[in-house]
């Protein structure tokens, strides 16, 4: 039976039990050292911690064959391994440091047994020096989104005069294409004609007539940002997630549509805008003054962006105009938009609540479960993200939770997704884009 040695990282990554079940049966082996590792970090409050735990909870339940190993249904033997303390390693390795002692018992147990024996740890240095010391080492690499194939939400057709003509007399045309739940297609006819629509349990409807929100529509044949107004002024879809470089529009169309059936339809009782808040640099350090007063830094991009579409705003034909600043303040105080930490989200029930979630990229998979799993009924949640911006130095383009999301939750009758490409910012940011790796 194959032998695999886990590190304590592998450990920290997920849950045991997904661990374990992602080999096909075998001898695993877990270093004394490295419990001991978990005890340190069982008291974190984040996904490590988390893991820790389940960790050591599973291992105290196959009490008290530990030592001599235990077979589980699924045909893996678990054991806890102590140190080889008699394994010939190079003077310069430190004996008490807890890689070297992994990689004793790593070389120990490859030349104690006939079995194949290979160490399986994220720790780069790690795997070249069980290279170095004739020791097999692999990364256990997490199931990532492949990019290539990221859902984009919407597609393209080709369609008969015909079916043009069915597709505006009777709102809608049958398709037998493999179409998911809720994907825009750009339908092209023989004529050079393009046509909007978006399927929905077998037909293709076409999108609503008035895209404008707030004063703000689609920019001129920029068909993402069409398909992207339908969703996020659709009722029925309660679940919008908006993917795309920097000057594409989603967080200002995102707000445009949420203001829009908060203050002028009052479809939700409040707009909430929330984000991480993960420095881009250097982070500065703790902030003084109230939560106000520590989020402002951290919501300017927000202010700016809601000062834009409000610099024309006034409720009724006797309200007095205002500075765009000052109507932002009215929308906090008056209680129409709330600006929130993501550090707060836990606990909390949103119902009927419009729900705007920023800079998504940045998020892991726990945090996306805790803030999807926050809605109540009637509550929209609206997630925007670029995965070329991620500040989050523990995530990749694929490993986020962000793409997490995207990839799970496509092909749901109440979500949507739209990939924007164009950015309408402005010819430089456009350029940064296109030229800046």
């Amino acid at each position: 039976m194959q032998v695999r040695v886990l590190d304590t990282n592998v450990l920290l990554d997920r849950p045991i039990t997904e661990i374990i079940s992602s080999f096909s049966p075998c001898k695993i082996v877990i270093p004394l050292a490295v419990v001991n590792e978990l005890d340190r970090f069982k008291g974190l409050e984040d996904a490590r911690g988390h893991c820790a735990r389940m960790a050591i909870r599973f291992l105290d339940g196959l009490r008290p064959q530990l030592h001599r190993g235990v077979f589980l249904t699924s045909g893996h033997q678990i054991m806890v391994e102590v140190n080889h303390c008699n394994v010939l390693l190079p003077e310069y390795l430190p004996r008490d440091k807890v890689d070297t002692r992994i990689l004793a018992i790593a070389k120990g147990l490859k030349e104690e047994q006939s079995e194949p024996v290979t160490l399986i740890t994220q720790d780069i240095c790690q795997r070249v020096m069980a290279d170095t010391l004739g020791i097999s080492a692999e990364n256990y690499a997490v199931e990532q989104v492949n990019l290539d194939v990221l859902y984009s939400g919407w597609t393209t057709l080709e369609i008969s005069y015909d079916e043009v003509q069915d597709f505006y007399q009777f709102g809608s045309i049958n398709v037998s294409n493999n179409l998911l739940e809720n994907q825009f297609v750009c339908m092209e006819d023989n004529l050079g004609g393009r046509h909007l629509g978006c399927y929905k349990k077998g037909k293709i409807f076409p999108l609503r007539r008035e895209l404008h929100a707030f004063g703000l529509g689609p920019a001129d044949g920029n068909l993402e940002q069409a398909f992207l107004m339908d969703a996020l002024l659709n009722p029925h879809i309660q679940l919008v997630s908006i993917l795309g470089p920097a000057g594409t529009g989603k967080t200002l169309l995102a707000l445009a549509a949420g203001l829009q059936q908060v203050v002028n339809q009052r479809l939700y009782s409040k707009l909430i805008v929330t984000r991480a808040l993960i420095p881009h640099c250097r982070d500065i350090g703790a902030l003084p003054g109230t939560k106000k007063e520590k989020l402002t830094p951290w919501m300017a991009a927000i202010y700016d962006n809601l000062e834009f579409l409000t610099r024309n705003f006034v409720a009724n034909k006797h309200d007095e105009r205002c500075p765009p600043a000052e109507r932002v303040e009215k929308f906090l105080e008056e209680g129409f938009i709330e600006l929130e930490a993501l550090t707060y989200i836990r606990g909390r029930s949103i119902p009927k609540q419009w729900i705007l979630i920023d800079e998504a990229q940045n998020l892991t998979k726990e945090n996306i479960k805790t803030i999807i799993t926050r809605a109540g009924i009637g509550s929209k949640i609206v997630l925007t993200g670029d995965i070329q911006q991620i500040d989050n130095y523990r995530l990749t383009a694929t490993s986020n939770g962000f793409v997490t999301l995207i990839d799970a939750f496509k092909n749901q009758d109440l979500y949507a997704h739209i990939t924007l490409s164009k950015t309408e910012r402005s010819r430089l940011a456009a350029l940064g884009v296109e030229l800046l790796p």
